[in-house]
């Protein structure tokens, strides 16, 4: 059988293409609303936050995690499509990552190296490295449910961005209550936190994303 073909015949099984593009934003946006909004309403959103998008680090605090979350999206709904490609997706993942490493570089080069260790560790390091990864599980649960019903060629991949996205959806609500707005704390633990979620997605991509 010639692998058109069987593509063919796999994909006839599964959700179309155009239901998965359909549900999977909703998804997102449903979970993320619910879970982000639940601990927005519990903990608070941080009181200066207009002011303080005024200010480059913070704002890309914002931007930087909802990028990872909207590029991931559209990557992995392109990877549930056998034959789909990847588009221009990656590039949005590309533009959040590199945008939180040059504010890190940047911030090694104007701060002295004696305050790099309390820079690291802010004030709220616990609060972070337990928030993002609970809000993102049921995040990642949802997209996983939508995902089952596509066709990966590589599970353990769709699975990776699957978690990417869930994680950068999460640290992007938890953002609006964090008042700790240096490059270094966030881009170590929120990416600590967002590749953490990424490697749980591989995992289960792998055991529950197979054809």
């Amino acid at each position: 059988m010639k692998t058109e073909t069987l593509i063919d015949t796999l994909s006839a099984d599964v959700m179309p293409r155009s239901r998965v593009e359909a549900v999977l934003p909703w998804i997102l946006l449903a979970t993320t609303l619910v879970f982000g909004g639940a601990y927005l309403v519990i903990a608070g959103v941080r009181p200066d936050l207009v002011v303080a998008l005024g200010h480059a680090n913070v704002l890309i605090k914002q931007v930087f995690p909802a990028l990872l979350a909207v590029g991931g999206l559209g990557l992995v709904m392109r990877l549930g499509c056998p034959g789909s490609g990847t588009g221009r997706w990656p590039l949005l993942l590309m533009a959040g990552a590199v945008s939180v490493l040059v504010a890190m570089v940047v911030q090694l080069v104007v701060l002295p190296a004696s305050v790099w260790p309390m820079a690291f560790r802010g004030k709220s390091l616990a609060v972070c490295l337990t928030v993002i990864p609970l809000m993102s599980l049921p995040i990642l649960a949802g997209s996983l449910l939508v995902l089952r019903q596509s066709a990966p060629i590589h599970p353990g991949l769709c699975g990776a961005v699957a978690g990417l996205m869930s994680a950068g959806a999460a640290a992007t609500a938890y953002a609006f209550f964090c008042t700790d707005d240096n490059p270094l704390f966030y881009g170590t633990w929120y990416g600590a936190g967002i590749l953490g979620i990424a490697f749980l997605g591989y995992l289960l991509g792998r055991r529950f994303l197979r054809w």
